[in-house]
This record gives C-alpha cells, structure tokens and sequence, in this order.
C-alpha cells in the first residue's frame, strides 16, 4: 500500500517539477500583466519601444483593457502571453532548452503582437517589415533578459540530479 502511496506522491512531485518553468513563465507574464504599466511609469527608457509602436515588455495576462486599449489589444496580448507559456511548457530538458524556449516563445509572441498592431493602423509594407523586424529585435532581447528564470526552474534538484550524475556517468562508462 505504501508503495503505491510513494508512487502516486513522486508521480505528484515529478509532475510539478516538470512544469515548474511553465508556472514560471506564467508567474513572469501575469505580473507583467498586473505591474508592467507601473515598471514603465517608473523606468522611462522602458517607454522607447512603445514610443516606436512596439510594445514595451513581455506580454502580460490581463483580464480587462488597460486605459485606452482596445478589447482586440487586449485579447491579443492575453493569447500572446498564453502562446509564450504554451512554448515554454512544450520544451523538456535543462536549462538551456528551457532558456531557449522562452527566448523563442517571446519573439512568437511579440510577432502575435506586431502583427496585430501593424494591421490595426493599416501599415504599408514597409511599416509592416519594421514592425516584424523590431518585434523580432524586441523579443529577442526580452527572451534573454528574462528566459534565465525558468531556466533555473528547468535544473534539476536533489535526488533527480544525483540520480541524473549517476546516469551520465554510467552512459560515459558503457561508451569508453
């Protein structure tokens, strides 16, 4: 009985720590979602990419319209911040992976969002080409300032990384 016990329980945990970088990521969007207009009040050259017409931060999760925004806005930046999770969340490995994962999920997302944002102001083509090319700059760079958090969710710990060492050890034995 207490086997079955300990098995659902690990099952339980591994589940968890599996999905750890996805709740990460959540946490990183809906906090952008809550306080991301008060970082930019605070932090002005945060504004530079809004004053460009891209969005200034990682998308935030956000259940009403913000100021002035638009209900297209803001369902388009609530899909984009659930596209960056959904990403995050699909990759499976260490840090990197996950890193990568995130950075990769951000440029997706700030693409949802230029693209968007380029056919509500009807942008020629040329307008249309900046604002890819600048979300894909912006996302780039907001993927490696934040994509280390759920990288470091992404390590593995305790008896999963001894049990990890032992593994690559074993596999470097059974190859030499």
């Amino acid at each position: 009985m207490s086997l079955a016990r300990n098995s659902v329980r690990n099952s339980a945990r591994n589940g968890v720590r599996d999905n750890l970088p996805a709740i990460v990521t959540l946490l990183i969007v809906a906090g952008f979602g809550l306080f991301g207009v008060s970082l930019v009040t605070r932090v002005g050259y945060l504004a530079v990419p809004a004053a460009l017409g891209l969005p200034y931060g990682p998308p935030g999760l956000r259940l009403v319209p913000l100021g002035e925004t638009t209900w297209l806005m803001t369902l388009t930046e609530s899909a984009a911040a659930l596209v960056l999770v959904a990403v995050v969340a699909l990759a499976r490995g260490g840090f990197q992976r996950a890193w990568g994962a995130f950075v990769t999920g951000t440029v997706l997302a700030f693409l949802l969002r230029a693209v968007v944002l380029a056919q509500t102001v009807s942008a020629g083509l040329g307008a249309y080409a900046a604002y890819l090319a600048g979300a894909v700059v912006m996302g780039l760079v907001w993927g490696i300032v934040f994509g280390w958090l759920p990288g470091l969710a992404a390590l593995p710990r305790g008896k999963a990384r001894s049990e990890g060492a032992a593994e690559v050890i074993d596999n470097a034995a059974e190859s030499a």
